[in-house]
């Protein structure tokens, strides 16, 4: 009886949704293993990609962003540019609470481009959403705006809103 890897991949991801960090990694592995075994990339990567989240979240950051780069060079691989979006956005997440925010921003950035290529507009709405959190918190206030105006253009949000954000960044030339 072969092991079914979308059953222990689903099961790892309740486990991760209930807070057993420990039993989700392992079962992550599991599945991934699975998955390489019978040569599923698509499966390979999504499953590195949620271990990197995981070992975010166990305080296992070096580890974490290993995995994520290789979830990003294997949808690379593949052409999956959701999953590009997916990887980048880990990442930028994981830099900015590493205190990485110039190598954040950049994959904010990224994310939030990948996000609109495939129409989801709410990824792409918080990832600029976090990107304008970022840089407000560094006190770059006008990018902070930005970036926030984005976040409002992607979920379709008050025209009237956004008309009152574009004065500053009219104003500093940025728009």
């Amino acid at each position: 009886m072969s092991t079914d890897a979308k059953a222990l991949q689903d099961k790892a991801k309740e486990l991760y949704q209930t807070g057993e960090l420990t039993q989700a990694i392992a079962t992550f592995e599991q599945a991934r293993a699975v998955y390489t075994e019978q040569g599923d990339t698509a499966g390979v990567a999504s499953t590195t990609n949620d271990l990197g989240v995981v070992y975010y979240l166990t305080g296992k950051r070096d580890q974490a962003m290993q995995l994520l780069r290789d979830a990003l060079a294997a949808y690379e691989s593949l052409g999956d540019v959701p999953g590009q979006a997916k990887a980048t956005g880990n990442m930028a997440q994981l830099m900015n609470r590493s205190g990485d925010q110039a190598n954040a921003e950049k994959n904010y950035l990224r994310a939030a481009e990948l996000f609109h290529q495939t129409g989801d507009k709410m990824l792409e709405y918080d990832t600029y959403r976090a990107l304008s959190q970022m840089q407000l918190q560094r006190g770059r206030w006008l990018e902070a705006l930005n970036a926030f105006d984005r976040a409002l253009a992607a979920k379709g949000g008050s025209k009237l809103l956004r008309w009152f954000f574009q004065i500053p960044l009219r104003l500093a030339g940025v728009r």
